[in-house]
């Protein structure tokens, strides 16, 4: 399936289900899609090939899903010359991956997949207190279903504590033997992740700029592949906040990707260029990096944007 089929699908499924989504069209963006629904906030990283997906890619959709309280999701067909087999998880740098039918049967079937795959194949993770009470009342010891399954004996006892992952034949014989299913379902969407959030700035305006904001007592995350350069908050109050040196047509568009994304995160956008006139794209806000000079704290930025915001919309602009 190539790429923009595959996104298009997702969106579709997304969408079918509830979800507000929007697109990027960013070279090597960490996402694709960003959806939202009644619950749950989702950035998705759409890849034929799982294994494109950068380990950079990968930190800063971490990242922001770390700071929108989100999860991060990798959408794709294949990993290396495999195909992604469906109902199964994978995982790429600490971010689950799967099939686009495999998000299908989670949002309209509601049925959550059980399957992961690691090196050396298929795994389930089981019940183990769940096993433990069905091997005693059918009176099996350990090394009886040890010998059974095929296993050691302590490799039972780690099932049972719920310390070790079964293998797809070993839990499938589990629940044939006792005709209880034991496999526990993977909560794909709401994934807890890990990530670091101290990021150094790529250029000097980016450097300056960023601690400019610090000092307005923001809270700032910088992140390399998205039409925005960083996050920054204020109590709940998020900006997603580009960086350059000029209005560009390639920044404009970025700043209307901002502005689309911005609709489905709840978050405002501003840019911060080094030379501009104020003005606004998209209902994001471009000022230059001398005005945010004038500004004092936190309070007084957003109230800026906002009312530049106003005034756009007033004028019918």
């Amino acid at each position: 399936m190539e790429r923009e089929r595959l996104i298009r699908t997702v969106e579709a499924i997304l969408r079918g289900t509830g979800y507000r989504t929007a697109r990027m069209d960013f070279r090597g963006s960490c996402f694709d899609v960003v959806a939202s629904g009644l619950f749950l906030l989702l950035f998705i990283k759409v890849a034929t090939n799982i294994d494109t997906v950068t380990e950079e890619q990968a930190e800063d959709l971490k990242r922001l899903s770390r700071f929108f309280r989100a999860s991060p999701l990798i959408v794709g067909v294949k990993t290396k010359n495999t195909e992604l087999e469906e109902g199964v998880v994978y995982e790429r740098f600490g971010i689950y991956a799967l099939r686009p039918e495999t998000l299908y049967d989670i949002l309209v079937e509601n049925e959550l997949p059980a399957i992961f795959a690691e090196r050396g194949g298929f795994y389930v993770r089981i019940n183990g207190e769940l096993l433990r009470e069905l091997r005693e009342k059918h009176g099996y010891s350990v090394n009886e279903l040890a010998r059974i399954l095929g296993v050691s004996r302590k490799s039972l006892i780690n099932y049972e504590r719920g310390e070790q992952a079964v293998s797809l034949e070993v839990a499938v014989r589990l629940e044939e033997l006792f005709d209880e299913p034991l496999a526990e379902p993977i909560d794909v969407l709401h994934s807890a992740v890990e990530a670091r959030l101290d990021v150094t700035p790529e250029t000097p305006l980016e450097r300056e700029i960023l601690e400019r904001l610090r000092n307005l007592g923001l809270g700032v995350v910088k992140v390399r592949k998205a039409p925005f350069n960083a996050v920054t908050k204020e109590d709940e109050f998020s900006i997603l906040t580009g960086i350059d040196e000029k209005k560009t047509r390639s920044m404009v568009r970025r700043a209307e990707m901002v502005a689309e994304v911005g609709r489905i995160i709840n978050s405002d956008g501003v840019f911060i260029l080094e030379k501009t006139r104020t003005e606004v794209v998209g209902e994001v806000p471009l000022i230059p990096k001398e005005r945010l000079k004038e500004i004092r704290d936190a309070d007084e930025l957003i109230e800026m944007i906002e009312g530049l915001k106003k005034e756009i919309r007033k004028h019918g602009v």
